[in-house]
Order: structure tokens, then sequence, then C-alpha cells
């Protein structure tokens, strides 16, 4: 392959050869003939299938040749670390065997994701449909949808891994270095990304260029290598991918795993840099004397931003000064679901910030108290809401706030699309279907469109349970999404706190209305009688 590029001076210009790299597959070739020129270990060459030995090859300092998965495998089965004749550079070599074994079985998915794609081209609802001007679903959408219900990962990670498979067809040397084991999957990530700009020609070029010292380079220095051949390769190119990369700016969030939230701001170098200066400039401004404030001035930073935001959704307004735009009938704001007992602190049961997942008590008290409320009557038992309908194909508002709420997220097979942005679909058809919470549910356009236009079937089964079958026949059960949950809750109390509260609340409305009023015992009553009492 790296021979036919280098005559090729039409396509690739005056691109500087890498005399490292110019041969690689000759020179690995010669290497493979000649066997490891020295034994480091000691390795006994009679024992092909001792245990020690396979992963003694396997985990050589400079990977040599392609990786024998199997033999691998089984070799890292077999060896008991713990044992005494194991040596320390033994346990070593187990640990690169296993990167390798890892990188050589990445490979094995990469072939197997393309393979499916393949497949997924000649099912139903691929491909143009009648009265559709471009295609409602394409082969990957599909193939996509099917890796990330097998593999239990977001539509973001499919889609990634769908179109790593298609990326490595027109890098042959890339794909066959992480099928041997001699490249992880890092550093096939780091040559796509960097090649994505640029011709096939010059691709593959940048390839020969950098694959030879990839097995032995470390991440950083092979991006370094990569940065330099796309460079040489065609400068042009190194512009538009600048330029891609202000395409692609964006901001993204999640949470991570300790009850807390990233917010990640992707944009060109200089919008960066000039937002950092400015908000820097703001913590500064805001900070107060060392004696008096011990936040650290990234603390200040990330308070000027949830401050800003604060004042934003207070106000309702864009940075424009315009309204903010509602959806699902209501303006953006945040919205906490907690039971009553957790409100009026008679437990620390967690409540669920919408849209993100669950939160402490406290936190949950704390959004509450400054929030307008809405009750939602759940079982407290199976914290599932009770049955709403209606006559119309257009859910009132009343019932999309409950659809929403309840789902929380698409209804889809490991989706976390948030409800506020999806479809509310009728499992059954309307009319067929009534508009009822029980033959509603939510689902972001791919699975809406996946249920509707392909051989996918949605069942919801009377405890919640969404039940998908895809087209290559494969079936899913989505568990129901919980709002709150206390099995173990004692009603009176409860009912004894919210007489309390209703009380409070019916005299302090009396003194607003009445000032003249004495504000005791007002009306004759001691308090609000049974029946006003809600159903708790």
């Amino acid at each position: 392959m790296t021979a036919d590029l280098r005559e090729a001076p039409d396509l690739l210009g005056d691109l500087p050869v890498d005399p490292l790299a110019q041969a690689w597959e000759q020179i690995l070739a010669a290497v493979l003939a000649e066997g490891p020129p020295e034994n480091p270990f000691d390795l006994p060459r009679d024992l092909p299938g001792d245990p020690v030995a396979v992963l003694r090859v396997a985990g050589a300092p400079v990977p040599v040749g392609d990786l024998d998965g199997p033999a691998v495998a089984a070799a890292l089965a077999g060896i008991d670390l713990t044992a005494a004749a194991v040596s320390d550079s033994d346990v070593v070599a187990a640990i690169a065997a296993a990167s390798r074994l890892a990188a050589w079985t990445a490979g094995r998915e990469v072939a197997a994701t393309a393979e499916l794609t393949a497949r997924a081209a000649g099912w139903r609802g691929v491909g143009p449909l009648a009265a559709v001007v471009k295609p409602l679903l394409s082969a990957e959408d599909l193939a996509a949808l099917e890796v990330a219900a097998a593999l239990g990962v977001s539509a973001q990670a499919a889609d990634d891994r769908v179109d790593r498979a298609g990326d490595l067809a027109r890098l042959p040397g890339t794909r066959l270095a992480l099928a041997g084991g001699r490249i992880d999957l890092a550093k096939v990530k780091a040559i796509v990304e960097a090649v994505a700009p640029l011709s096939d020609a010059a691709a593959a070029a940048v390839e020969a260029r950098v694959l030879g010292r990839a097995p032995s380079q470390t991440l950083p220095n092979l991006k370094a290598c990569l940065a330099r051949a796309v460079i040489a390769a065609d400068p042009a190119a190194a512009e538009a991918r600048r330029l891609a990369k202000a395409a692609a700016r964006g901001v993204s969030r999640w949470r991570d795993a300790d009850n807390g939230s990233v917010l990640q701001w992707q944009a060109s170098d200089e919008e960066i840099e000039a937002f950092w200066l400015w908000l820097t400039s703001c913590a500064l401004a805001a900070q107060s004397p060392r004696a008096m404030d011990d936040r650290t001035l990234d603390q200040i930073r990330s308070d000027v931003l949830a401050d800003m935001a604060a004042r934003g959704l207070d106000l309702s307004l864009t940075d424009t000064g315009a309204p903010l735009p509602k959806r699902k009938g209501r303006r953006p704001q945040i919205g906490v679901v907690v039971a009553a007992s957790t409100l009026l602190g008679l437990d620390e049961e967690p409540g669920e910030l919408t849209g993100v997942g669950p939160v402490t008590a406290p936190l949950a008290r704390r959004i509450a108290a400054d929030g307008e409320w809405r009750r939602l009557l759940t079982d407290p038992r199976t914290g599932r809401l009770d049955e709403v309908s209606a006559d119309s194909y257009a859910p009132p508002q009343d019932m999309v706030d409950h659809v929403v709420t309840r789902d929380g997220t698409c209804r889809g097979i490991g989706c976390r699309i948030a409800a506020t942005r999806c479809d509310l679909d009728h499992e059954l058809p309307w009319p067929a279907g009534p508009t009822a919470i029980t033959n509603l549910h939510a689902l972001h356009q791919r699975h809406h469109d996946a249920k509707t236009h392909t051989d996918t079937t949605v069942v919801t089964e009377p405890d919640g349970t969404t039940v998908w079958t895809l087209p290559s026949g494969r079936v899913y059960r989505v568990p129901p999404h919980r709002l709150l949950e206390h099995p173990d809750l004692d009603p009176e109390p409860l009912r004894a706190a919210l007489r309390r509260l209703l009380e409070a609340e019916r005299q302090a409305r009396e003194r607003r209305e009445h000032p003249e009023r004495d504000g005791g015992n007002l009306g004759g009553r001691d308090g609000p009688a049974e029946d006003d009492i809600p159903p708790f």
C-alpha cells in the first residue's frame, strides 16, 4: 500500500516521507519472518502453549506481529498471577497482553458493526419512503439503534461506534493494526479524527506516515505526529479542520458520579479565550477580601455563571431581552418532584430533579421552597401517577405535564433525552387508541420513527414496563421510571403534618384578606374539616 501511494505524486504532491514509516509493512513482514530479534525474557521457544510464554510474546515492549486473540485470552484465563513462579516481569507482560487483547476485541467489534450496518441497509424502513423526500432512517441509524440496545449504551455512544466502523473503511492499515492488537482504540480514534477533513488519498498518506511508529508512541506523541502529518499533506485541509471545529461548536452537560453535573462548552480558541477573560474579570470583581470570602477563583467563576442563569430564568428572558420560548406548553423552569412527607421533613427520601435524576432531600426542599407547586398524585408504593384521559388527539396541558413528569426521559432503550424534548406518541394510534396517559409515552425522534416506520413494535405492560422488539427480532424491556417510592410510608404522621400546614396556610390567608380580624381562632374553627384533607 505504501509503495503504491508514493508512486502517485499527482495525488500526494510533495508530501514529506517519514523514513521510519515509509515501508512499515515490509519491515513488519521481515521481522515476522525472522522471529523476535532477541529473547529478553529467556522465552523457551519450544513451549508455545505455555501461558507464561504466550503472554511474554503478546506483552513484548514493542508489539510484533498480529495478536492471536483466542490464544492470549486462554493464556490470561489459565495463568495464576499470584504464583511464585510468575515473575514481576511476567505480570507486566500479562498487563500488556491484556491491553493488546482489548484492542484485538475492539477490532472484532468494528468488523461486526460494519457487517450489521451493511445488513441494516436491506431492512424495511431504511432508504427513501413514499412521500418522503429523504430517507427517514439510514442504515447507520438503525444499526446504532440495535447497538445501543444490545450494549446498553446511549444513542450518541452507539452512533460513535457505527461511525467509527464506517470511517475505518478508508483506513485499512489502521483497521488491520487494531485487529492485530498493535494499536489500541484510543489511537484509532486519534487517527480517524485527525484525517476526517482530508481526501481519501491524503488520509491514506497520513496513515502511512504515522502508523509505523504508532504502536510504541504515547497517545499525545501520536497526536503531535498526526497534526504535523495532516498539515504537511494538505495545508488547506488544516485550515478546513479549524473551521470544522468552529462549526462543531456547542454546549453539552452531563451528570458525574457523585451528585453533581458538568457543563462543557466547545468553540473556537479566540471565543473561549475572550469568554474566559471576561468571566475571570467578573469573578475578580465579585471577590471579597480574603478574610470575608473563602471561595477560590474557580468557585467564584462558577457562581457568576449560576447567577446569570438564575436571573435569566427568573425574568424568563433571553440574552437579547426576548421572552423565553415554551416547551410542552410551559416556560423553562427548574422542576423537582418531591413527596409531601419529604417536603415536611418527615423523611429523607430523595426527590427527582426533572431532566436530571434523583437528588438529596435537602436540595429538593430548597428548590421546592422557591418554586410554584403543582400537585401530582402518585401511588406511594409504586411511584406511578394516576390515570388521566381526554377525548381529543392532542392531549391537554395537564396531561402533557403528567406524561412528561411521569416518563422523565424518552422511553426508548437506554435513551436519556429529556421528555420535554420528545414527542408524546400514542402507543396504539389514535383514534383506535385513546388520548390517555396509559396510551401516551415520550419518544424522541429516532425512537418514534423506528416505531412508526420500521418493523419495530412497542408494547407497554400493566406495570409500566415498555417492551421493544427491534427489526433483528431481539426483545428489550425498559422498566418504568419510578418517580418516588415510599414502600414503608405510614400515612398518619403525614396526615397530621398536612393538617398543621393547611391550618397555617388558612390562617395566613385570613390575615391577608381580613387584617382587621384577630389572627387567632378565626371563623370559629379549630382546624380544617376532614373533607379538606387531600387524599394522600
